[in-house]
């Protein structure tokens, strides 16, 4: 619920100034990062009759790697430079928290979650819409987007917005019915519009378009359905990013502007560092330089934030930790709802290279691990419910297969 509703931006609207170099004492770390600490730490340690899971795979794994990450935060926030990685409590190490914890929920609670986050998605995307139409912002942030006018929603700069609602919606999307996700497919395109997020936008196109291709593979009836459908969808979505109506930006979404070369250019940065400094990492104030030297105001691509923060070597075993977390958690997930996780993380990633986003304080990876894993577990609850009903007509409405 904090995650999902009380975002940095709101915090800092408020006054509590969450993300800026002052604020009131012990408001620096979002409260979705002190709740999953705290639910950690109860399974973990023995408190009364409740045994301790610190011996579990489940939890063992998840805590191992997060122990891992904190002391390389440690060593880098102490090292030469002196790193500012406050962001990474709430953005990276939270993750590992929540991972040790979700496998425990039971059933009814991953139904909670799954109707929680569907909640969230159609107020996420129906507050983007009008603040586009009514060309005004719920939640005004102190940036330029030149000409253009772009929805802030509940999650601030429209980029975190789109990585924050992607991380939610593909997961619920992928485990509700035909009506429910086609729904969610609608909202989410006129949001993401409404963002100006033309990365984030074209993914979750190609997304889908693998989906209902997939869809469409299952029988002759359905591919000729696709077939149809695909071309008159095209049409559609086109005459409404390029009219505008949803946004000036988005309608240059095949332009190359300084937004798209920047991003280039971010990736461009690297080989003007040397091959041992960027295995170790290299220190602000030279980062500073050679953004300054490539005329670069943002590094919009996290890979390359972290590697000048981190050093390749610990951005790999951060990498690594969090790959080996989602595996240690899609086998809590049974059948085939284990690939729904992978597909949701490859989604997110893929969105996540188009901006700077994990770079400061979000909660995206963190939605993006509990609501994968709860669309993985609604899903199994519904393939129980199959087997049980067999061909019954009162069987639960089917989801999608991955």
């Amino acid at each position: 619920m904090f995650a999902l509703f009380i975002s940095g931006s709101t915090l800092n609207y408020f006054g509590l100034n969450y993300s800026g170099n002052e604020s009131v004492p012990g408001w620096k770390i979002h409260p979705y990062v002190l709740l999953a600490f705290s639910a950690m730490a109860i399974l973990g340690l023995p408190f009364g009759k409740a045994r301790s899971r610190i011996s579990e795979r489940n939890f063992c794994v998840p805590f191992v790697c997060s122990a891992a990450i904190i002391l390389i935060l440690i060593i880098r926030s102490l090292g030469s430079g002196r790193q500012s990685l406050g962001f990474a409590v709430d953005t990276l190490v939270s993750v590992f928290w929540i991972a040790a914890v979700v496998p425990y929920v039971n059933d009814k609670g991953a139904k909670t979650i799954w109707k929680m986050g569907l909640t969230f998605v159609v107020i996420e995307c129906v507050l983007a819409i009008i603040e586009v139409v009514g060309r005004m912002n719920f939640i005004p942030i102190d940036t330029w987007y030149g000409g253009y006018f772009r929805a802030t929603a509940l999650h601030g700069h429209p980029l975190n917005n789109a990585l924050v609602l992607l991380s939610v919606a593909v997961p619920i999307q992928l485990s509700a019915n035909r009506n429910i996700s086609f729904f969610i497919f609608v909202l989410v395109i006129g949001a993401l519009s409404a963002f100006g997020a033309r990365g984030a936008l074209l993914v979750y196109l190609l997304f889908n378009t693998l989906l209902f291709f997939r869809y469409g593979l299952r029988s002759a009836g359905r591919l000729s359905i696709v077939l149809i459908g695909i071309p008159i969808a095209i049409i559609v979505i086109l005459s409404m990013l390029f009219s505008g109506a949803l946004g000036d930006r988005i309608a240059n979404v095949g332009a190359y502007d300084d937004s798209s070369g920047v991003r280039f250019q971010s990736v461009k940065m690297l080989g003007n560092v040397d091959f041992g400094s960027v295995i170790t990492g290299i220190d602000p104030d030279r980062v500073a330089r050679i953004m300054e030297k490539s005329d670069v105001s943002v590094i919009e691509n996290f890979i390359v934030a972290y590697i000048f923060m981190f050093g390749l070597i610990s951005t790999s075993i951060l990498f690594l930790s969090i790959f080996v977390s989602i595996k240690r958690l899609s086998r809590s997930i049974e059948g085939q709802s284990e690939k729904l996780l992978l597909v949701v993380f490859f989604v997110f990633f893929a969105t996540a290279l188009t901006n700077n986003s994990l770079v400061t304080k979000t909660p995206a990876l963190f939605l993006c691990l509990i609501f994968g894993w709860a669309a993985g577990r609604v899903r199994d609850g519904i393939a129980r419910q199959k087997v049980s009903f067999g061909d019954s007509k009162f069987a639960p409405p089917e989801c999608h297969k991955i």
